[in-house]
């Protein structure tokens, strides 16, 4: 039991660090993408520089910077996986649609889910940029679903648990 639980939170933890790379990896390849994320780091960059020419230190708009990033991380790479990992060692399943499917489908619906779960109006709209986001995301989030799957779930037995 204690192996099996190794197992998984070691499935967990690659899988989840796979994801990022391959989340900036998708980013930087995808056209739309990178010019939207280019101007959105650019003007954190130049607020930051303008708040610390201004204060002096920047270090709480350093921190808000990396924080939005960890967050997006742990939206699309970690949480979905976690849920779906969760579940399917509770229930038993072993099919890699259930892994790779439903933690494609939650990553890519993550900022859908954020805007629901803040109250926020555009919670039923997306604009192209964002809908290929959230195909980013969906990406993502199925290669670690995948990726899960490959190193954690018994393949074989059928009750190797």
């Amino acid at each position: 039991m204690l192996r099996r639980l190794l197992v998984m939170v070691f499935a967990l933890l690659t899988a989840s660090c796979s994801g990022v790379f391959a989340l900036a990896l998708l980013v930087l390849f995808d056209p739309t993408t990178r010019e939207t994320g280019f101007f959105v780091a650019m003007s954190g960059i130049f607020h930051i520089l303008d708040a610390a020419m201004k204060n002096g230190d920047p270090a709480n708009l350093i921190e808000g910077f990396f924080a939005g990033i960890r967050a997006i991380a742990i939206a699309v790479c970690v949480a979905p996986l976690v849920f779906v990992a969760v579940i399917g060692a509770a229930m038993g399943l072993r099919e890699v649609a259930w892994y790779s499917g439903v933690s494609g489908v939650l990553a890519g619906a993550s900022p859908w889910i954020a805007r629901a779960a803040l109250g926020l109006d555009q919670a039923r709209e997306a604009s192209p940029v964002e809908t290929r986001i959230a195909l980013l995301f969906f990406l993502t989030g199925a290669f670690t679903g995948a990726l899960y799957w490959s190193i954690a779930v018994p393949k074989g037995r059928a009750n190797s648990n």
